[in-house]
C-alpha cells in the first residue's frame, strides 16, 4: 500500500548561485519534514550527495540555457556536457540523460524572466513544473496553458518546485510550494515510478492544503474508463475560511465551492464527456499584497501587471478518462 510522500524538486546551493551548502541544505529540509529533496544546481554534476538518516535525497541537475530551463533528476552525471544553444542539442541531451534512467523537467515554461523559448513539447519531458517558486502571475499562465494541452488530449503531469535559493528576511521559501508524490516507498525507484505514472499534488508546504481525486481504487494520474455512473470524488486536507475549491473538466469549471470555515471538506460528483479532472484551491489577494506585488513585479519584470488574478493555493495533476 503505497502513500503520499512530500518533496522538494528543485532546489540550489552553492555548487550554483544558493546561499546554502548542499550539507546545511539538507539540515534545513530535514527540519521541514521532507520525505525527499532533489538538488538541481544549474549546469553542474551533482558529484557528492549529501547523507541524511532523515529524508531521501536525490541527485539532480538543471540544465540552464537562453532556450529554457530543464531539470534533470536522479543521475550524478546524466549529460557529457552542459553545451546546449539549440533545440536538437536539447533533445540530444535529454535522450542521452533517459537513457541512463534520469527522469525530465521542464521548468517554469511560461516565466517572465526565463520563458521557454525552444518548441514547447511536454510530451519529450517526463512533467512540467506548473508552479514555481512563491506563486505568482506567471504561473497561472502556465496552469491555465496546461489545461488546454490536456484538453487537446495530452498527458502531462505536473509538479510544483520551490526553485529554492536562499530566504529573505521573514521569508521561508523552501517547501514553498512542495511536491506530493504517491508512491510504494520512499526510494528513487519508487518516487520516479510515481511522478512517471502522475501520481502528484501540489501544496504551498509541508502539512498544509493539500488536494486529492480518487474514481474508486484510481487516484490522480490514473486513466478510468467512462461509464453512465462514473463518479469522482475530491478531498481537501484543510480548505482555509475564505478559500474556493474549483475542479476542472475539459477546460471548465464543474464544480466550485468557497469555504466559511477552515476544515476538510470533500464531494463527490458525477463525471461525463471529459478526459480529464484537474482541481485547485484559490485565493483572492489582499489589496496590500496588490500593491507590494506590483512594486516588486516592476522592479524585477521592469512592468507591473495590469490585473493580478486570484492565486492558486494547492492543486493536482489529472485524473484521465476514456
Amino acid at each position: 500500500m503505497g502513500k503520499w510522500y512530500s518533496g522538494v524538486v528543485h532546489s540550489h546551493t552553492t555548487r550554483s548561485d544558493g546561499k546554502f551548502t548542499p550539507d546545511e541544505l539538507i539540515r534545513k529540509a530535514e527540519a521541514k519534514n521532507l520525505d525527499f529533496i532533489i538538488l538541481t544546481d544549474h549546469n553542474q554534476f551533482c558529484e557528492s550527495i549529501p547523507e541524511s538518516s532523515k529524508m531521501l535525497v536525490i541527485p539532480g541537475t538543471e540544465l540552464t540555457k537562453h532556450g529554457g530551463h530543464t531539470n534533470i533528476w536522479g543521475v550524478q552525471y546524466p549529460i557529457d556536457n552542459f553545451d546546449c544553444d539549440t533545440y536538437e542539442e536539447w533533445e540530444r541531451k535529454i535522450a542521452m540523460a533517459k537513457e541512463k534512467g534520469a527522469l525530465i523537467c521542464i521548468n517554469h515554461p511560461h516565466c517572465s524572466n526565463c520563458t521557454w523559448r525552444w518548441p514547447l513539447e511536454p510530451e519529450k519531458a517526463d512533467c512540467v513544473e506548473l508552479w514555481n517558486s512563491p506563486q505568482h502571475v506567471d504561473n497561472m499562465k502556465c496552469t491555465v496553458w496546461w489545461q488546454k494541452e490536456l484538453a487537446s488530449g495530452k498527458k502531462i503531469t505536473g509538479v510544483g518546485g520551490s526553485d529554492y535559493h536562499r530566504d529573505y528576511l521573514v521569508t521561508d521559501f523552501l517547501d514553498n510550494p512542495v511536491t506530493y508524490v504517491y508512491a510504494e516507498e520512499c526510494t528513487q525507484e519508487a518516487i520516479f515510478a510515481g511522478i512517471k505514472a502522475g501520481h502528484t499534488t501540489i501544496a504551498p508546504h509541508v502539512g498544509k492544503t493539500m488536494i486529492e481525486i480518487t474514481c474508486g481504487d484510481s487516484i490522480i494520474g490514473d486513466t478510468v474508463k467512462l461509464t453512465d455512473d462514473t463518479k469522482i470524488k475530491v478531498k481537501v486536507s484543510s480548505l482555509k475560511k475564505g478559500h474556493t475549491l474549483k475542479v476542472i473538466a475539459a477546460n471548465r469549471v464543474i464544480f466550485e465551492h468557497k469555504a466559511d470555515k477552515t476544515a476538510p471538506y470533500s464531494v463527490e460528483l458525477p463525471v461525463a464527456d471529459t478526459n480529464f479532472v484537474s482541481a485547485q484551491v484559490e485565493y483572492d489577494c489582499s489589496a496590500p499584497f496588490k500593491a507590494v506585488y506590483s512594486l516588486a513585479a516592476k522592479k524585477v519584470l521592469h512592468e507591473a501587471p495590469s490585473e493580478i488574478p486570484p492565486f492558486i493555493y494547492a492543486q493536482t495533476s489529472a485524473i484521465y478518462f476514456e
